[in-house]
């Protein structure tokens, strides 16, 4: 063998070898994921999106199922769960940070002052917003607002 057919023949094996090891869509499934967001002043978490299951699909977006999104609002050092958004399942825009569904959802906040429930949510960590397309229904003690009471 010469010398151009065994570099030849070196580059078709790492070839082979890289497209082989490639996560088609179809496999790559992860259990218990976590996704945090911080903040990049800082450097605190200020959300956090796990799962029981992620199942990677095209262009960055992931099947979230099982899917619980904690934000935290801080006094001092001390790290408070503010809201949490629930839903069986989600898509998560890895690229864009954005998590959303068709489906059934609820977000809360951990007081217990206040809830909604709705199909169809987006939820984007910055700056930090969430639309509730469908079927909302809201159960308030004092509100959502995260300003100082």
């Amino acid at each position: 063998m010469d010398i151009v057919s065994s570099k030849n023949l070196i580059v078709v094996i790492l070839l082979g070898n890289w497209v082989g090891g490639q996560v088609l869509p179809s496999q790559g499934v992860q259990k218990k994921i976590k996704f945090p967001e911080y903040d990049r002043k800082n450097g605190r978490i200020v959300s956090l999106l796990t799962g029981d299951k992620a199942v990677p699909y095209n262009n960055g977006l992931i099947l979230v199922e099982g899917a619980r999104m904690e934000t935290y609002k801080y006094e001092g050092i001390k790290k408070n769960v503010d809201l949490i958004i629930e839903a069986p399942a989600c898509f998560f825009d890895l690229r864009n940070r954005i998590a959303s569904s068709g489906g059934a959802m609820k977000v809360y906040r951990s007081d217990g002052q206040a809830m909604l429930e709705g199909r169809g949510f987006m939820w984007q960590h910055n700056p930090g917003f969430l639309i509730i397309s469908n079927n909302v229904k809201t159960v308030m003690n004092q509100g959502f607002s995260i300003n100082e009471k």
